[in-house]
């Protein structure tokens, strides 16, 4: 059975499932597949077939799932596995995805517990830019209303610099 995974060939198209570029998920892979035991049909006879059996599939499994947010059903369909079998995986496959980005020092820091240790933190900052998933809003009636949010293009805000800080 085929996968979305198998479909995925260029650089947009792994964006758009992961979040991330082939070299980035390449070099993610190399860690996680350290640590990724995929099951064999003989571990359990009554299985039909053992599903997520390629590590990079896998991998590329946990990343859609956390990059698109579809719901069980949905990931399901896109791996040829049941609804269950979804939920089962993601619940497997997320520690060992955060065990292989601690490793690679690719988690974000912990939460900032006082104004003064975030005050600390950024003393020398002079512009910052925080990055959030877009959250999708139901689109008004109105075209006057459908101008806040709805332009067609995606703008910065004008005072805003273009240098990135990771907190």
């Amino acid at each position: 059975m085929s996968s979305i995974y198998h479909n995925a060939k260029t650089e947009r198209q792994y964006s758009a499932s992961t979040g991330l570029k082939i070299a980035e998920f390449n070099s993610l892979f190399s860690v996680f597949e350290n640590y990724y035991f995929p099951k064999k049909a003989e571990d359990n006879p009554y299985a039909v077939a053992p599903v997520l059996t390629d590590k990079k599939e896998a991998l590329f499994f946990v990343l859609h799932y956390l990059k698109a947010s579809p719901n069980y059903e949905n990931l399901g369909l896109y791996f040829g596995i049941s609804q269950s079998s979804a939920h089962i995986y993601i619940e497997l496959l997320k520690p060992i995805l955060k065990l292989s980005l601690k490793e690679l020092k690719c988690l974000a820091i912990s939460a900032i517990k006082t104004q003064k240790e975030l005050e600390k933190l950024l003393e020398n900052v002079e512009d910052i830019v925080i990055d959030v998933s877009e959250i999708r809003i139901e689109r008004p009636d109105n075209a006057e209303l459908q101008k806040d949010n709805y332009s067609g293009k995606k703008r910065l805000h004008p005072k805003i610099s273009h240098h990135y800080y990771t907190l």
